[in-house]
């Protein structure tokens, strides 16, 4: 297969969501250069569904899953490797500073006008209704993030973005192009489909700091195609704008059941996510019948080539799903599908609260799941065991000898270090923002976060004072409750002792895999 591509050539009938797709070009491919035959026909040719028809028979589906295979084995073995580590969370993303944020923007901005008009006349038409919104910073550095900083393919995602948009709300006044679509904007259908929870935003990330989100598969609450693709196009704008899915991209899972969809349904998601600054770097199909085992194979057939190989499969009881989750870092406890395939709707119902309150606000986002290295104002378990808060527990506890043998200044020193710490590594020192209605959190300033840090430090030396006056007891043992000090640090501070205090190590060594900027703001 062909992966090349022009900036002034892009076909637009793989995009034409009107027109059927077992009707378009077969040799058309992705113009941001990364992914390739979106939707096309040419693999399910050689699986002998000519007429895109999913394979009915035993016989029909051992030649797909052939066909699927051949196309493996012509992976690279660096593509494979890539494949592979953006599976498990193992990608090393780019470090951004205010330089080379600029430099990548004006970049972009070349790329775009070299870009033919006639290819670009929605984007066109989206910058003179509102160039501020069109050609901002924020915006486009979604689309820089999403594809890894290259600009080519950044300017390809854009001019699918607006092209894309003006489809999906063709019914819609001019002006909805130029700016972020709201929720009040979906047609009644739409939204009953948005707040069903069929798509639901994970109240945990993964083990290596992505978002995650569920997809229910097997409920279908839409009644037309066109309510639809509203209300995905709501949810993926919703992510996109979420600058830790920027970061440090994001994984699906995808609960699977009942009849196989009609072949748009696919072919419309793969050409959404090539519309979005979305980096779905895993997709985890979980199933528990036999018929959805010749439904992936029809959907491998149709999806690129960057998907369908990032795509895992898990098949057996719910217990072994749960199990085979868990081992690519995933917390099902955090599943919304109930045991009687119900879904709980409490996170999501107060996600979505959150981005109304973000629409109505003047697009001011709340923090609804914090990430890995933030420290937690609280005393529940959810706050106290959370990784970051250990991990600013355990600093404290490095330096404690250090920090009682000096006096206030000093100690506020080494306390405002630390606090500097969690910052230049990602984190955030968060309290709840006390609305129930949404359960989001807020940024503490800067003396709050000290306080919260000599906090620390107090408690490390009562519970000291306390076991020192106890006869035969040892060394206290480090400040975690569940024993987990591996998960929360990541990487090891064997290189740390109680005399020094070297922050620039710990800073470096500290980070989330995959999120190496400490300027992410994981905002949902």
């Amino acid at each position: 297969m062909n992966n090349t591509s022009t900036s002034d050539s892009h076909a637009a009938a793989d995009d034409d969501i009107s027109i059927p797709w077992d009707q378009r070009n077969n040799n058309d491919v992705a113009e941001d250069g990364d992914h390739t035959k979106v939707g096309s026909l040419d693999l399910a040719k050689k699986g002998g569904f000519q007429n895109g028809l999913y394979p009915e028979t035993e016989e029909e589906l051992d030649k797909a899953e052939q066909v699927l295979s051949n196309e493996l084995a012509k992976l690279s073995m660096n593509e494979h490797e890539e494949a592979m580590f953006d599976v498990v969370g193992l990608r090393n993303n780019a470090e951004e500073d205010a330089a080379f944020l600029d430099t990548k923007l004006a970049e972009l901005d070349q790329e775009l006008r070299k870009i033919s008009g006639s290819r670009k006349k929605a984007y066109e038409a989206a910058c003179k209704l509102n160039p501020e919104y069109v050609q901002g910073r924020k915006f486009r550095l979604t689309f820089l993030r999403s594809k890894q900083f290259d600009p080519k393919k950044a300017a390809g995602v854009i001019i699918n973005h607006f092209d894309m948009k003006q489809k999906v709300f063709a019914n819609y006044p001019a002006e909805i192009q130029g700016r972020e679509v709201k929720f009040t904007d979906l047609s009644p259908d739409a939204r009953e489909f948005v707040e069903g929870g069929h798509l639901q935003v994970s109240a945990s990330n993964d083990a290596a700091g992505r978002s995650v989100v569920f997809h229910a598969a097997f409920q279908k609450n839409y009644r037309t195609l066109e309510s639809f693709k509203q209300a995905i196009w709501y949810f993926m704008s919703c992510r996109s704008r979420n600058e830790n899915v920027q970061q440090s991209g994001e994984v699906i899972v995808v609960y699977s059941g009942g009849e196989p969809e009609k072949m748009d349904i696919p072919v419309f998601l793969t050409q959404m996510r090539r519309a979005f600054a979305s980096d779905i770097q895993a997709i985890h199909v979980c199933q528990t019948t036999m018929t959805m085992r010749f439904f992936l194979a029809t959907l491998k057939l149709f999806l690129d080539n960057f998907t369908r190989f990032r795509l895992q499969e898990h098949r057996g009881t719910r217990q072994e799903i749960n199990f085979a989750l868990q081992t690519y870092g995933i917390n099902t406890d955090d599943s919304p599908l109930r045991p009687d395939n119900t879904l709980d709707t409490t996170f999501h119902r107060k996600w979505l609260e959150a981005q109304k309150q973000y629409e109505e606000n003047n697009f001011s986002q709340a923090i609804l799941v914090p990430r890995r290295f933030d420290v937690l104002f609280g005393k529940s378990k959810q706050c106290t065991q959370h990784p970051g808060t250990m991990r600013c527990q355990l600093l404290a506890e490095i330096n404690l000898e250090k920090y009682d043998k000096q006096g206030k200044t000093e100690r506020n020193r080494i306390a405002e270090k630390i606090v500097h710490t969690i910052h230049e590594s990602g984190g955030r020192f968060l309290k709840k923002d006390g609305n129930s209605a949404t359960g989001a959190w807020e940024e503490v300033d800067f003396a709050s976060a000290r306080s919260k840090v000599t906090h620390f430090f107090r408690g490390l030396r009562e519970r000291k004072q306390k076991i020192e006056k106890q006869p035969n007891m040892s060394t206290p043992k480090r400040g975690f409750d569940n024993g987990d000090e591996n998960a929360a640090l990541s990487t090891s501070t064997e290189s740390l002792t109680t005399n020094t205090f070297d922050t620039s190590l710990i800073s470096k060594r500290m980070r989330s895999p995959g999120t190496d900027s400490i300027s992410e703001s994981w905002e949902e």
